[in-house]
């Protein structure tokens, strides 16, 4: 088979098109591209149905959850009785890399088809339909989610196994592996995924699955140079998918080409401020794309402060509303990760804001961090600052327990940043010697968490903190050691990579 080449500046190009030419990129949004001509399942289904399930297939493979689940419902109005058109609506409540289940919707979503498993079975129109739809009934099935998770995987594998050549059973079932690694990144968990998904590089380089979950295999700083060429033609298949647009930023992120991750991003906010849009809502200035926008701006040096002006006003009005979460990630917990970007970077630090009550828990320990951070010369301030953070992380915990029961994520980045915390009051109370070991042991402690895509969960690494400290104490040798531990963790952050050229310009 021929292979099309795209060359590597292309996306370069591309996305420049696109965010310079309002008519075209309106045009193809239109027309809705998001990867649905690569869509080569076969299925039996209403000639009605079909457009709307492959449409909507591509969306799920782009993560985009509750479009795919529009188009999967349009597609059961037109065959009430097409099988994977509820497959696909009970896939959009499996986030498996964002560690996320709905179970009790996914069921919901397979009972309208049929109440009983042997009943939704009998609706099956071929073999192929009744492997997939035992698949979905497996993952949502009996046991814990873990349990299901590896069953799931064993039933995808045997699907794959029936017809290598079904690319949307490679595509599943590389993403299955992935999702069996909880807990984190396990590098050869996501080795033997890419290793599974690769062969359908080769055949299908346009398919959306195949490149998405193939960036999220590479999405590291060691692999992100084999994602590069997932990254080159991502964002071109699904141009009107925010999640496409942006995951290509997963490669630039890792390979610290902050222009790219930039553009990205700016582009990934755009889409989603058009479907705002025509939704009849503002634009947000908040939210996921908008953090890697304004975290790559800074890297380069770049004002990002009307961002986070924007976003803290948006910010104050979700806190208005209120949140019956105290974890819901909202505009708050978005504003509280800029603003302390911005203040490590610039030392413009944010402003308290006007939360009551015991909700917006992860709000609340971010700004007690940039308390902490932003005092660190201040003994009884910054002490104040650390209980504040240990009280809130207490909080923290049990609202996992109640409202995220499988999120292993948050936790152990929230006890770094309160052992950091003990090594800035040890600082600031004089205690150096004490102050550095702690920072030592607190950033080998971050080295040895799972590998983390994207932005480091600490706000400012302790390598990274630790390497300026010891270029105060005039140590240049071992800041700049630490510097290249911070920078190993986190390639091309701004502070390190200019720690590094400090402590070498002490140096000599």
């Amino acid at each position: 088979m021929k292979i099309r080449l795209i060359a590597p500046f292309a996306i370069a190009l591309a996305t420049a098109a696109h965010a310079h030419d309002g008519h075209d990129h309106a045009a193809s949004e239109a027309a809705g591209k998001v990867g649905a001509e690569y869509m080569v399942m076969e299925i039996s289904a209403e000639e009605a149905a079909k457009a709307p399930f492959l449409r909507g297939l591509a969306l799920l493979h782009n993560f985009e959850y509750d479009r795919a689940a529009e188009a999967f419902r349009e597609a059961q109005a037109a065959d009430p009785d097409f099988v994977m058109a509820y497959w696909g609506e009970a896939m959009t409540y499996n986030h498996p890399l964002w560690e996320q289940q709905d179970r009790e919707k996914a069921l919901e979503v397979l009972a309208r088809l049929d109440g009983t498993r042997e009943g939704r079975l009998a609706k099956t129109r071929t073999q192929r339909e009744a492997m997939w739809l035992d698949a979905v009934e497996t993952l949502y099935g009996k046991g814990t989610k873990e349990e299901r998770d590896f069953l799931y995987l064993a039933k995808m594998r045997a699907l794959l196994a029936s017809d290598p050549a079904d690319i949307d059973a490679r595509a599943f079932t590389g993403l299955a592996i992935l999702g069996t690694a909880h807990g984190g990144r396990q590098i050869p968990l996501y080795m033997e995924a890419a290793g599974l998904l690769e062969p359908g590089f080769m055949t299908h380089e346009m398919h959306p699955g195949i490149l998405h979950y193939l960036i999220h295999s590479y999405d590291d700083p060691v692999h992100a140079p084999l994602g590069a060429r997932m990254a080159e033609r991502y964002a071109l298949v699904a141009p009107d998918a925010g999640h496409a647009q942006h995951m290509v930023s997963h490669i630039f992120h890792a390979l610290g080409d902050w222009e790219a991750s930039e553009r990205a991003n700016t582009l990934a906010d755009a889409v989603v401020d058009r479907q705002r849009a025509v939704a009849g809502r503002p634009p947000s200035d908040c939210g996921h794309y908008n953090e890697w926008l304004v975290y790559s701006k800074l890297q380069q040096g770049k004002d990002a402060s009307d961002i986070i002006s924007r976003c803290r006003l948006q910010a104050i009005a979700a806190i208005e509303r209120g949140s019956d979460q105290k974890l819901g990630f909202s505009a708050a917990s978005s504003y509280g990760n800029i603003a302390l970007w911005n203040g490590v970077v610039t030392g413009n630090w944010p402003e308290e804001l006007p939360i009551t009550g015991d909700g917006f828990l992860l709000t609340r320990f971010d700004m007690a961090t940039a308390k902490l951070l932003s005092n660190r010369s201040d003994i009884a301030t910054a002490s104040e600052a650390l209980g504040e953070m240990r009280a809130i992380a207490e909080d923290i915990e049990a609202a996992l327990a109640a409202e995220q029961p499988l999120n292993t994520y948050i936790m152990p980045w929230v006890t770094r940043q309160l052992s950091q915390g003990e090594a800035v009051v040890a600082l600031a109370s004089g205690d150096t010697s004490r102050g550095l070991s702690l920072l030592e042991a607190a950033g080998a402690a971050e080295a040895n968490l799972p590998e983390v895509f994207g932005p480091p969960p600490m706000v400012m690494p302790s390598y990274e903190m630790l390497g300026l400290h010891l270029l105060e104490q005039g140590r240049a040798n071992d800041a700049a050691e630490a510097f290249r531990k911070a920078l190993e963790l986190a390639p091309g952050r701004k502070i390190s990579v200019d720690g590094l050229a400090k402590a070498y310009a002490a140096m000599n």
